[in-house]
C-alpha cells in the first residue's frame, strides 16, 4: 500500500529518493528474513517465528516460502487464526482462490468474530463468482464493525453485479465517509451513477478516481463514455486513447476509442 501523502511529506527531508528509501525497504525485509531463519534454527518449533519468517516471505515475493512457513505455523499452533489468513493471502497472489477459501474457512471457524476474517472470506468468494455468499460475509464483516469501510466498499460492488443499484450507492457512499481516499470507492460510485444516468455524479467521483490512480484503465474507459455522452468529443477522445495506452490489448477500449473518433468527425 501507499503511503499516506502527509507521512511522504514529513519524510521528504530525511529519504534522499523513493529509490534509495525502496532498497531500504528491501533491506529490512531481508534481515528480517535472515533473522528468522536465525530463530527457527535455534528453535524450528516456534510458530510465531516461523509466521513472522512466512510475512517477510510475502512481502519479498517469495510465494512459496510464504506458503510453506504459514503451513508450518499451522501445523505447530492450529488453532491460530493468524497462520490461516497469512496462508490465504499468499495462495490468493499465487492464484489458488479455492485453496484460499479452504484457510479462511478455517479461520472463520477459529475468529468468528474478526471482522476482517470473515471480509478476506466475501472477497475470495466474490472471485470464485460466488454472489450470494460473498454478500453475506461482507454483510457480517460489516456487522462485526460498522466502521470498516472496504467491506461496504466490495458490497456495494457485489450488489451492483445484482443490478442493485440502489443498494450499491448506498453502500459506497458509506465507504467513501470512511475511506475518502480510496480510489476504488470512487470508481465503484462513479460506476454506479453512470447507470443510473447521473452524468454529473459520475463525472465527479471518475475524475477524483483518476486523480488518486492514474493507472486504473478502467476508470478511463468509463470517463470516456460518460464524457462523450455530454458531448465534449476531444476529451473523451483524450480519456478513450489514455484506458487504450493502459491496456493496450483490450479490445473493448480500442473499440469505444473507435466510436468517440467517429461521433467526434460526425459533429464537426
Amino acid at each position: 500500500m501507499r503511503l499516506m501523502w502527509i507521512l511522504a511529506a514529513a519524510l521528504l527531508l530525511a529519504v534522499p529518493s523513493v529509490g534509495a528509501a525502496n532498497k531500504q525497504d528491501q533491506n529490512d525485509i531481508q534481515d528480517a528474513i535472515i533473522r528468522c531463519k536465525a530463530g527457527i534454527e535455534a528453535n524450528p518449533n516456534n510458530p510465531k517465528t516461523r509466521l513472522n519468517l512466512a510475512r517477510a516471505y510475502l512481502m519479498s515475493g517469495d510465494l512459496n516460502g510464504a506458503e510453506n512457513e504459514f503451513k508450518q505455523a499451522i501445523k505447530l499452533s492450529p488453532d491460530n487464526g493468524e497462520g490461516y489468513v497469512g496462508l490465504a493471502r499468499a495462495l490468493i497472489r499465487k492464484g489458488d482462490a479455492n485453496g484460499a477459501l479452504s484457510a479462511l474457512k478455517s479461520a472463520c471457524r477459529l475468529e468468528p468474530n474478526d471482522s476482517e476474517v470473515h471480509y478476506r472470506l466475501g472477497q475470495v468468494l466474490s472471485r470464485l463468482q460466488k454472489n450470494e455468499d460473498s454478500i453475506a460475509e461482507f454483510r457480517q464483516s460489516i456487522k462485526l464493525n460498522p466502521q470498516y469501510g472496504p467491506a461496504h466498499r466490495d458490497l456495494g460492488a457485489a450488489l451492483g453485479m445484482k443490478q442493485d443499484l440502489e443498494g450499491q450507492l448506498a453502500e459506497e457512499k458509506k465507504a467513501l465517509e470512511l475511506t475518502p481516499s480510496d480510489p476504488d470507492v470512487l470508481f465503484y460510485l462513479g460506476s454506479a451513477y453512470a447507470l443510473t444516468g447521473d452524468r454529473k455524479q459520475a463525472l465527479t467521483n471518475l475524475h477524483r478516481c483518476v486523480e488518486l490512480d492514474g493507472k486504473n484503465a478502467e476508470a478511463f474507459h468509463m470517463l470516456a463514455g460518460v464524457t462523450a455522452a455530454e458531448g465534449d468529443f476531444p476529451a473523451a477522445l483524450k480519456m478513450a486513447q489514455t484506458a487504450c495506452e493502459l491496456a493496450p490489448g483490450d479490445k473493448i477500449y480500442k473499440t469505444t476509442l473507435q466510436k468517440i473518433k467517429a461521433a467526434s468527425d460526425k459533429n464537426k
